[in-house]
């Protein structure tokens, strides 16, 4: 038979060419909660209660009224101008995740506060200048650029958790392996088989930590935000998405359309929703954030999320917020660098957005 005879299911030269089937889906644009198009603020709201609990459901994540979650803490480390306690949070039966609060000196009554989510690499420690053999670093380095601290010498109190599959949440042969070697592979793919991906999971925990932080005396509960970079932004911008007790976000070197990032190279299977596609794109979940501040942070020369499909993004995205009268709430810093954080702009801005009443 001629390879491009028509047959019943089609030529088969389209049937070895499974990509072509989803590229065609995808250039049509059929997602279900598709960001509306109008002005209209009641076709919003109505969208975002749409959309809302099936993205929990792809996340696999649990119907729960917020409640202060169990924890124990150590004594603290007194450093130069701020508090570093190490603390354990209960997120879920049998599920105890690792935290790093950091708290400044001479706060005068309640504080704003952040939770700040790492990406690949030795987890928690790297966000608040400790090395991976526990000593204090001097100068920032690595990708997350001590971005925990840089925040809290800004005033703000900062929840650093530890995300599944990174530091001290490994599997006993990837701790032998060296301080950056993750568990991301066997958690992810073990995940979507049980039906619980990995994502999902790492939402849930931080979800827990609003929780955690809104029962601390020290933190003005109606001022919480969220900044994450890389796989660390993925969990920001679904955290921000789903819960609107996160009153701004920050998310770095991660947001980026979906066939020029994750699906256009090899990236970590943690960074995979099954199903996600047929409901939205990157934007369309951006969107649930509006009209709350939000600022995107990339760099020029992010190899893995390149900037042209961040700009593509924003584009639609800065839309979305235009329509709904936003425009101002939302903001992105293009910095001229790779794949890391750089808080030039951001660390200022999320702190001004912590701190108004608007």
């Amino acid at each position: 038979m001629d390879r491009n005879e028509n047959t019943i299911g089609g030529t088969l030269d389209s049937q070895f060419r499974p990509l072509a089937w989803y590229e065609a889906l995808y250039a049509g644009e059929v997602r279900r909660f598709a960001s509306p198009t109008t002005a209209d603020p009641a076709l919003w709201e109505s969208w975002r209660v749409a959309f809302r609990e099936p993205l929990r459901q792809r996340l696999a994540l649990p119907a729960s009224e917020p409640s202060p979650p169990v924890f124990t803490v150590a004594p603290p480390t007194t450093l130069a101008g701020y508090r570093r306690v190490y603390l354990e949070y209960a997120s879920a039966p049998d599920t105890i995740v690792p935290a790093w609060l950091l708290i400044p000196d001479d706060l005068t009554g309640p504080a704003p506060a952040v939770i700040a989510v790492h990406g690949h690499g030795s987890g928690m420690d790297d966000l608040v200048g400790l090395n991976a053999d526990g000593s204090e670093r001097t100068e920032p380095q690595g990708y997350h650029q001590d971005f925990a601290l840089a925040l809290c010498r800004r005033g703000m109190i900062v929840l650093a958790p530890e995300l599944r599959g990174f530091g001290r949440r490994r599997e006993p042969q990837d701790q032998a392996a060296g301080p950056t070697n993750s568990s991301c592979h066997a958690a992810a793919w073990w995940g979507i088989l049980l039906g619980k991906p990995l994502l999902g999971s790492r939402v849930g925990d931080v979800l827990r930590g609003i929780d955690l932080l809104q029962s601390l005396p020290e933190v003005d509960a109606r001022r919480i935000g969220i900044m994450g970079g890389s796989g660390g932004g993925a969990v920001a911008l679904f955290a921000a998405a789903l819960d609107q007790r996160l009153r701004a976000a920050v998310i770095s070197n991660y947001f980026c359309i979906f066939k020029a990032s994750i699906l256009a190279m090899q990236h970590c299977a943690c960074n995979y929703l099954p199903g996600l596609l047929q409901d939205a794109e990157i934007y369309d979940v951006a969107a649930l954030i509006a009209p709350r501040p939000l600022l995107i942070e990339a760099g020029t020369d992010d190899p893995i999320f390149p900037l042209h499909g961040v700009l593509a993004a924003y584009e639609h995205l800065h839309e979305s917020y235009a329509l709904q009268g936003a425009a101002r709430q939302l903001d992105r810093d293009v910095f001229v660098g790779g794949h890391q954080i750089s808080g030039a702009h951001s660390y200022a801005w999320l702190a001004r957005a912590l701190q108004s009443d608007s």
